[in-house]
């Protein structure tokens, strides 16, 4: 079995997996833009913030009015932190107000998917469902709303998507 036949293994919801494709295609849109790219020679990232500068208050204001992303903004992701006692927890990180704490949310998801175990736990070698994982479908199910929101509003984003 290969590596990623073992890391597929935990059986991510189809959900979880286009998620992760479709945001790994959007960073890279951005990244070709050259619009929503920074860095130098060293390497570069995607520009979140100059995405969410740019799009502002009026793009906020649609995907509220659209009703896009209610869990996504009302009650957005938890921060997975290592607690006191060494185990991981997690907090809470307050709601969203404006495209970049939308934009930074969305980017919390994705970690939270990749890094946070969001679909299994394990425990004594045994891997098994997390209680509560609809809430992790449903924000990332929103987090491709508002994605496809800014690929409609971003041309030179869409064109490299």
């Amino acid at each position: 079995m290969t590596l990623a036949d073992q890391a597929l293994h935990g059986k991510l919801p189809k959900g979880a997996v286009d998620f992760f494709v479709a945001f790994s295609r959007f960073e890279c849109a951005m990244k070709r833009s050259g619009t929503y790219a920074r860095g130098n020679e060293q390497g570069v990232d995607p520009d979140w913030d100059k995405l969410a500068k740019d799009l502002g208050a009026d793009f906020f204001a649609e995907v509220q009015a659209k009703s896009a992303a209610p869990v996504l903004i009302g009650k957005p992701p938890k921060k997975q932190m290592l607690q006191a006692d060494g185990s991981l927890g997690w907090r809470d990180m307050g709601g969203v107000a404006n495209a970049a704490d939308l934009f930074l949310a969305i980017r919390r998801a994705r970690n939270n998917l990749l890094h946070g175990g969001k679909y299994r736990d394990e425990r004594d070698g045994n891997y098994t469902e997390i209680k509560g994982s609809e809430r992790s479908d449903i924000l990332l199910s929103q987090s491709l709303a508002v994605l496809e929101l800014a690929l409609k509003a971003k041309p030179e984003i869409a064109q490299h998507f």
